[in-house]
């Protein structure tokens, strides 16, 4: 039976928290006539919100809206970026297997990195699992992300199947997102890096560095400060500001050995992924690239796969690496077959997550699934 919706309020009165007790004051009387006062207000904010939270969009729809736009995107290339698949074809088949080969191992190397990085962070938080076990949620998590239309889908398992029978789902979270964060701070710092430092660098449009540099200001500036901010701007009691001050996240703040630590891992793990996009460069014969251009374009990429609404980045990494690499004076041809191996990589991790789904005996319970479609 659920509780009624004062039980809340009177539990919270009787334990005297100090948010409660100091700033309610509130008659039932005088808050019933708000509610009618505001029920009449046709133009009303609490109306208004109530309408647009009635509006509801099913899980099919986003799917399609989603699966619509990665389809845009890539048949725009072969329409506005005038991309001639045959000959992208043609270069696909001449590509060097050896490279590609190696580009495979080092990409699945990187996935036992990610999990060791996770583990640091997740121990932090009182989960503690061994290496193995968390590459197999890292690679599951990956499954998750070829058919859960978003990386979201991914998340969402990893913090399930390592929170499984310890109660603490929100720890796992925490762990997950940290690791997220730390990916995403370890991106921007290298697109940052390439840009000053690489020869060149200062010949890209401003429109794609100035959003870099403003990514990587706000991320080294301001996450590391997130508890005392939230504090000071939004209110000790205020609900954000508990989740960094006063949850298990926290531990995140308090140990600075342990971010240096999963940044110097994350360091390491991207520049096996950059590996990874110089040897399929080699593999097609792009031996003119310069290095430190890799160090720019793959994180820039990755971001916009990430935030761009689409079916697992599908269509605006395609459109990205071509723009990225006919910069670069790579002919548009070679740029796609390029896209698509980079494409066709991530697949084949994901159907190694797949594999070792299967083989683990891995099962997502109704209410899981119901929430990952959900994020999806």
């Amino acid at each position: 039976m659920s509780p009624s919706p004062g039980a809340g309020l009177t539990t919270t009165l009787e334990k005297g928290g100090p948010d409660i007790t100091d700033k309610v004051a509130v008659k039932p009387a005088d808050h019933s006539a708000a509610l009618s006062q505001e029920a009449e207000s046709p133009v009303s904010g609490t109306s208004i919100s109530a309408r647009l939270s009635s509006i509801k969009i099913s899980k099919g729809t986003k799917l399609r809206v989603k699966i619509l736009i990665s389809l845009v995107l890539f048949a725009s290339l072969f329409i506005f970026g005038k991309v001639d698949l045959r000959k992208a074809v043609e270069v696909g088949l001449k590509a060097d297997k050896g490279y590609l080969l190696l580009a495979v191992i080092l990409s699945l190397a990187s996935t036992f990195l990610n999990a060791h990085r996770w583990q640091l962070l997740a121990a932090a938080v009182g989960l503690e699992k061994g290496l193995l076990k968390l590459v197999q949620f890292c690679f599951v998590g990956l499954f998750f992300n070829l058919f859960l239309p978003s990386t979201v889908g991914g998340d969402f398992s990893r913090c399930y199947y390592l929170s499984k029978g310890t109660g603490k789902y929100v720890n796992a979270f925490y762990s997950v997102l940290a690791d997220r964060t730390v990916g995403i701070a370890v991106l921007f710092l290298f697109a940052s890096v390439g840009i000053l430092v690489g020869p060149g660098g200062g010949g890209l449009p401003i429109q794609l560095k100035l959003p870099i540099w403003l990514g990587t200001l706000a991320i080294f500036s301001i996450v590391p400060f997130m508890p005392q901010l939230t504090r000071r701007f939004l209110g000790e009691y205020n609900w954000i500001a508990r989740q960094f001050n006063n949850s298990c996240a926290q531990a995140y703040w308090n140990n600075k050995g342990l971010i240096l630590t999963t940044v110097f891992l994350s360091i390491i793990m991207q520049i096996v992924v950059v590996a990874c996009h110089v040897l399929i460069g080699m593999a097609l014969g792009l031996n003119d690239i310069p290095l430190w251009y890799y160090f720019v374009f793959y994180p820039s990429v990755a971001v916009l796969g990430f935030i761009t609404p689409s079916f697992n980045g599908i269509g605006i990494r395609e459109w990205a690496y071509t723009y990225f690499l006919t910069m670069a004076g790579v002919d548009n041809a070679h740029a796609l077959t390029y896209a698509i191996m980079w494409l066709g990589l991530n697949t084949l991790s994901s159907l190694v997550g797949g594999l070792v789904y299967l083989l683990g005996h891995f099962q997502k319970p109704k209410e899981e699934s119901e929430m990952m479609d959900s994020a999806g």
